[in-house]
Parts: C-alpha cells; structure tokens; sequence
C-alpha cells in the first residue's frame, strides 16, 4: 500500500473505533460486561491505527496481490454465503461445526485431526466467552424449542 492509502483506511479505522466507543456507552446497565468487550476492541482497533498511520513507508513494498488465490477466494465467498443461509435453519453452533471443517478441506488442508480439534477448540472458546459469560443470544435453528 502506498503512505495515502495507509492514511485513508487508518483514518477508517478511528472513525469506526470512535463510532464502536460512542456505541458501546449507550449499553443498558445489564450488557455492562458485553460493553466492556466492546470498548476493548474499539481500544485496539484505535491503537492499531495509529500505528499504521504512523508507520514508516521508507522501505519499498513489492506488490501485493489482494486475491492470492482466485479459486480458493470464490469458494471461501460462496461457503460463507451457504454458512450465513443455513445459519437460521440449523442454528449457529450445527451450521459452524459443519462450515470450519467442509471450508478447511475446501482450502486443501488435509489433516483431520487438526481439522476436528480447531473446530472444537474455536466452538468451545465461541460457547464460553459468549453465550455462557456474556449471555449473547445465537440463533438456534432447529434446536430451539
């Protein structure tokens, strides 16, 4: 990128960290929690930033291509659009676990055990940080009652 486009998307990215922190202070008093993680990440979208406002453009950046790989970008786009489909019917965590690994292996990354024990790991870490401490409600699709 050159030093204007740096300038411009980290202008961007402060205008939407303050829009984040001016958000996040209207929170009720009972999502103070939910809140608190959205001021955090409005804290390091801002500080990120800043650095990338400031940074150096002095050594030469080769080109760099924003789609590497055309074909594996088409099907991450087309998977991620069945994903957010079958999101309302098979509920969140059902339509995860099936999108994480049929995505990977979609990708060619073959090796199923890292596959399974990812997908786990990340549903867990979704489960807990959101739905069990924050209480964030997830669409349940056919598991709710």
């Amino acid at each position: 990128m050159n030093p204007v486009t740096n300038r411009l998307f980290s202008a961007a990215g402060l205008g939407l960290a303050a829009t984040l922190f001016l958000g996040a202070k209207d929170f009720p008093d009972r999502a103070a929690s939910a809140a608190r993680y959205i001021f955090f990440l409005a804290g390091v979208l801002a500080l990120l930033s800043v650095i990338m406002f400031f940074r150096s453009e002095a050594q030469s950046e080769p080109q760099n291509r924003w789609i590497r790989s055309p074909r594996h970008f088409l099907v991450t786009v087309a998977a991620m659009a069945g994903y957010g489909a079958a999101i309302p019917y098979l509920g969140f965590f059902l339509a995860s676990a099936l999108f994480m690994p049929v995505l990977a292996l979609l990708l060619d990354y073959r090796r199923p055990l890292f596959i399974a024990i990812g997908t786990g790991v990340i549903l867990l870490f979704v489960y807990l940080v959101f739905v069990y401490f924050l209480g964030v409600p997830v669409p349940m699709g056919i598991w709710e009652g």
